[in-house]
């Protein structure tokens, strides 16, 4: 069942390459973790919307406070829900959604029953992440038990697609990843799962590329998790921008470039993610046949021409 999932997923990531990453998260060996500097929120009715207002209505929601699906709209419901909660918490019945509220909400669902199915002892756990959905769902023996809503990388720190495994855990707090940690074996650089101080910036593109969940949802997914479970992370990394790459460019965008034209068959070296003379040969072959201005640079002709 694994091996089918995989064939399955895998296939679309062959769309899809990396960026140039700018790693920078936190270890319990204690490197330096820049994932929470994100604005504080001041959500009020009626201006707000958003994918940010979805994360508070379904915390809301599973707290018990917001009734119907999840709209995205910051509404009379949405107000009220909030004003209940704030009221029950001791806090100041404003209907405005502010740091207290957000870290009352996150205490909240962190203080609250696990509900749902679990996996069974032995389980075969497999963890998708949507960088489109903005979403990670879990299986366990090839069904779906919980899907949760993330945060990944902003733009110029986007979160690496591919397929990658669980290397080391950690149930340390550290400020600004929560009280649970989930490394991952990506290459270029210290990536993980993580919770996080801004509950707030679940559902959009906050992080510096690691994926971030509610202190609650990382809490119960780290039980689950073993070293050497997959994680793929699946979406378009073109989502912002195209990388502009030249001779001298390193990293794992270069690599994804050589993969691409060593499948094409203008490169036959080891991709090494570093745009050397012969990375510069072959994108020169490659623009060339191609009708482009002979030159050792990747453009955004030459990326859509590659098939991104």
């Amino acid at each position: 069942m694994r091996r089918i999932i995989y064939l399955f997923i895998l296939f679309p990531l062959t769309l899809y390459t990396f960026l140039s990453w700018q790693p920078a998260h936190v270890l319990a060996s204690g490197r330096i973790h820049k994932c929470d500097t994100d604005e504080q929120p001041h959500l009020t009715a009626p201006s707000h919307r958003g994918q940010d207002i979805v994360n508070l209505q379904q915390c809301l929601s599973s707290l018990g406070y917001f009734q119907g699906s999840p709209s995205g709209l910051y509404d009379e419901t949405t107000l009220k829900a909030v004003e209940r909660f704030q009221k029950e918490h001791g806090l100041l019945a404003t209907g405005v959604t502010d740091v207290a509220t957000w870290q009352t909400i996150s205490q909240a669902m962190l203080a609250k029953p696990n509900q749902g199915v679990s996996p069974s002892p032995g389980h075969e756990l497999f963890i998708l992440v949507d960088t489109r959905s903005l979403t990670m769902t879990v299986f366990s023996r090839g069904q779906p038990i919980r899907q949760y809503p993330v945060a990944l990388g902003k733009p110029g720190s986007e979160t690496p697609p591919g397929l990658w495994k669980v290397v080391d855990k950690s149930d340390e707090y550290f400020p600004g990843m929560g009280p649970r940690w989930m490394g991952l074996n990506i290459p270029t650089g210290t990536y993980g799962i993580h919770g996080t101080d801004s509950p707030w910036s679940i559902g959009t593109f906050a992080s510096a590329g690691c994926v971030r969940m509610h202190n609650a949802h990382v809490v119960e997914l780290y039980d689950w998790v073993s070293e050497g479970t997959p994680v793929l992370i699946l979406g378009n990394p073109f989502l912002h921008r195209y990388p502009g790459l030249y001779q001298g460019s390193c990293g794992t965008a270069v690599q994804e470039l050589q993969r691409t034209l060593r499948r094409l068959g203008y490169y036959d070296l080891k991709p090494d993610g570093i745009f050397g003379p012969r990375t510069a040969e072959a994108v020169i072959k490659f623009r060339k046949r191609h009708g482009l201005e002979e030159k050792p640079v990747v453009d955004d002709k030459m990326w859509r021409l590659l098939g991104f």
